[in-house]
């Protein structure tokens, strides 16, 4: 019967590395090292750009619906509790853009890359102006499309953020200081 021998099955040159590295896709393994972080924004600077994009993207909306304004469709100025519960389904589309930007803003609390910066303020800019957009109840499906086109967005730039779910074991965190 052969023994088990621990060292027959590595070799020298094949490279250890921890299950979570193993298991990353190839891109996410470059943006685990400091190299790829090399060019980065600082979290409080990349918070804000956000930040910044929104209420932008919050404004611009305001605009179209000023620039745009008309009246209301026919069937929303004949019936109020209709144009009501429109209004309060845009109140819920507000919720879920916060939701978005409170899980984007949590991960902008570490150095993120600039493409990926740019993806989340651009889509969530983008979703911010339908938002606002959507309030006049002009135009809504158009609006609804481009709210869900920068939520899409989004979740395409968070899904190729390597450090979005990372979270340090809890041997590597700092203690936190007694207040």
């Amino acid at each position: 019967m052969a023994r088990y021998a621990p060292d027959s099955f590595s070799s020298p040159s094949v490279s250890q590395s921890t299950p979570l590295e193993a298991s990353a896709p190839p891109h996410a393994n470059e943006a685990l090292t400091g190299d790829a972080l090399a060019g980065s924004i600082a979290p409080l600077a990349a918070r804000a750009a956000v930040l910044l994009s929104v209420f932008s993207g919050l404004a611009v909306g305001a605009l179209l619906m000023l620039a745009l304004a008309g009246p209301a469709p026919e069937r929303l100025q004949q019936d109020a509790e209709l144009a009501a519960l429109v209004r309060t389904m845009v109140l819920v589309k507000g919720i879920i853009l916060l939701a978005a930007l409170s899980l984007v803003t949590w991960r902008l609390s570490r150095p993120v890359a600039r493409p990926q910066l740019a993806g989340y303020m651009s889509s969530l800019g983008l979703s911010a102006a339908a938002v606002a957009w959507m309030w006049s109840l002009n135009a809504i499906p158009v609006a609804a499309l481009l709210f869900y086109g920068g939520l899409i967005g989004c979740f395409y730039t968070a899904s190729r953020d390597p450090l979005l779910l990372r979270l340090e074991p809890a041997s590597k965190r700092r203690p936190r200081q007694p207040a």
